[in-house]
């Protein structure tokens, strides 16, 4: 019986992905995150001595790949990658690029271990339709999207929020939940807020229907999105800070 030279080394894999995160661990060396239609989030090595006469150029946020691993004792290993690029994604300004991280961000802290075709099907259509739209909506589309297919999305039409000043990368602090909690206030919502969150909730993608949002709708609605990730998740959101860092 013949052996590997790599002992332990199981037999290569392939998988289908969308890249959430790249992250430069030494000079020969990337961590790469990836949200694979098979296994969910996998994160994979990506060594300079496999990376051959392309480079790792083409791996960068919300590009879509299909690649080649193999694992050995619980580390994944690149080996083979066809990349597309996500070109939008190199010509947005900085507060589109930061709104793109904040869905990516959501994604990392809700996605669950396992494999879901209808997320992974979500976060491909965000991928390319921020070539096509403004990546700030199509931002707070998905995310609350994200939310209702995690299981997270309260009732709409009952849901109560409370508020309590300025917290976080001096974003409103607001909360959901049945009962008030202590040192805080209920906001009333407004039956167009309420709607303009169902359409949020339910827009058709892949069609040109535009949303129509007036601005302080856009931004509670954005607050109340990324508060509500950092209640449900148990975290911090950090990248938001990134445009109050800017301006």
């Amino acid at each position: 019986m013949r052996c590997s030279g790599y002992y332990g080394r199981k037999p290569s894999r392939s998988y289908e992905g969308i890249i959430l995160t790249v992250r430069k661990t030494s000079a020969k060396q990337l961590v790469v995150t990836v949200l694979t239609r098979q296994a969910g989030i996998l994160h994979v090595l990506a060594r300079r001595s496999t990376q051959g006469k392309m480079g790792y150029g083409t791996l960068a946020p919300l590009a879509e790949m299909t690649f080649d691993v193999f694992e050995k004792d619980g580390v994944y290993t690149l080996t083979e990658y066809d990349c597309r690029s996500n070109k939008r994604l190199r010509q947005l300004t900085w507060d589109g690029y930061v709104y793109s991280q904040i869905f990516v961000e959501i994604v990392l802290f809700m996605a669950g271990g396992e494999a879901d075709e209808v997320l992974y099907n979500l976060v491909r259509l965000y991928g390319r339709a921020i070539e096509l739209k403004d990546v700030r909506i199509v931002t707070l589309i998905a995310g609350w999207q994200l939310m209702a297919l995690t299981g997270f999305l309260p009732d709409i039409d009952t849901a109560r929020v409370f508020y309590q000043g300025q917290g976080y990368c001096q974003q409103p602090v607001y909360y959901i939940d049945d009962e008030m909690p202590e040192n805080m206030k209920e906001l009333p919502l407004t039956p167009t807020v309420r709607q303009t969150w169902k359409t949020l909730v339910h827009y058709p993608w892949g069609t040109e229907k535009t949303v129509n949002l007036r601005g302080s709708d856009l931004k509670f609605l954005e607050a109340l999105l990324y508060n509500y990730v950092n209640q449900c998740s148990e975290r911090q959101m950090k990248t938001p800070e990134l445009l109050v860092a800017r301006g």
